[in-house]
């Protein structure tokens, strides 16, 4: 008996004294600069974004907040480095959605990291996808385009900015719920794109509502539909896929996550300074100029929203996996 309750009272004062650590460590966190790993190119709106959230996270954690670029391979040299970094909290990062949970079924064979190796802090924005003509085009409507499309299958090109990201699920998601096949072409951009669709080249654009936005208003092009559940303001004026009998929801995420095994008390500072960032309101204001509509996911839920998309997306692929034609 005497030996069981030595024990217990060592478990306890074990539990006890990592307790303290964790708290103390949290208490003392953050002693140096933050990293924030962001997997594409700067200037783009991923990077600025992040280069945003940074400034204001600095003023709420007290500590600068550094963005380090780690561009390569559609995002995922920047994911892996971010799944691998040291779990301390001294390295966060930037994650698009979906595209980072498509890459572990995807590119099973070769890519570096795994939903399970990242832990998701805060999901900022939800922007959604448009599908845009030539101002000049004589497609008035999403109707219009469609009938082009089934009159010439194959033939119609639209632009996306990579395989499995957003926008091309998105095209292929129109595709699929209108009967229709398109001649799909990568830009790397939503710039490229534009100046290929004003140059004739295409005849139509799938991209991010914030990235196209600034063309729809000046009138340079038209949308023809906004792929969410409900008008957006920054283009009020643009039907969703939806009113016009097309079941078509797809946006791009943008959120911030951290390396699996990051402590738990590090991690819900991490969490606080973010909450504090998303309601600062020269932080909403920036990101309304830029069109990026915040929408904050935060901790198990945004864990669980890319869970299930990566379920569904798996799911879809097994049965019809989208693949570049040659």
């Amino acid at each position: 008996m005497q030996i069981k309750k030595t024990l217990l009272c060592t478990a306890a004062a074990i539990l006890a004294g990592s307790m303290t650590m964790s708290t103390a460590i949290a208490a003392d966190f953050p002693k140096k600069p933050i990293k924030m790993v962001v997997a594409f190119g700067a200037g783009g709106s991923t990077d600025t974004m992040a280069r945003i959230f940074a400034k204001y996270a600095e003023k709420y954690i007290g500590k600068r907040v550094i963005v380090l670029n780690k561009p390569g391979s559609g995002g995922e040299l920047g994911w892996t480095h971010l799944a691998n970094a040291k779990a301390d909290g001294y390295t966060i990062g930037l994650i698009n959605s979906p595209v980072v949970e498509v890459y572990p079924f995807t590119r099973a064979e070769t890519v570096g990291y795994s939903l399970d190796d990242i832990r998701p802090l805060v999901n900022v924005v939800t922007d959604p996808g448009v599908i845009a003509v030539k101002a000049d085009s004589p497609y008035q409507t999403l109707e219009d385009f469609v009938t082009h499309l089934k009159a010439n299958p194959n033939k119609v090109t639209v632009s996306h900015e990579g395989i499995g990201g957003d926008d091309h699920l998105a095209a292929m998601s129109f595709a699929k719920k209108t009967d229709t096949e398109m001649n799909m072409v990568t830009f790397n951009g939503n710039a490229e794109a534009t100046a290929a669709l004003l140059g004739g080249h295409i005849e139509a654009f799938e991209g991010n509502m914030s990235e196209a936005a600034a063309q729809i208003n000046a009138g340079t092009v038209r949308a023809l539909a906004v792929w969410s559940s409900d008008r957006v303001d920054a283009i009020a004026d643009v039907p969703t896929g939806l009113e016009q009998g097309v079941d078509v929801i797809a946006a791009a995420s943008r959120g911030i996550a951290v390396p699996a095994g990051v402590p738990d008390d590090v991690f819900q500072k991490l969490m606080e300074t973010a909450e504090k960032v998303i309601n600062d309101e020269g932080f909403r204001a920036e990101l309304a100029k830029l069109n990026m509509p915040i929408n904050p996911i935060y901790g198990d839920q945004y864990e669980q929203f890319l869970q299930d998309s990566h379920d569904t997306l798996k799911s879809i692929w097994e049965i019809d996996p989208w693949i570049v034609k040659k």
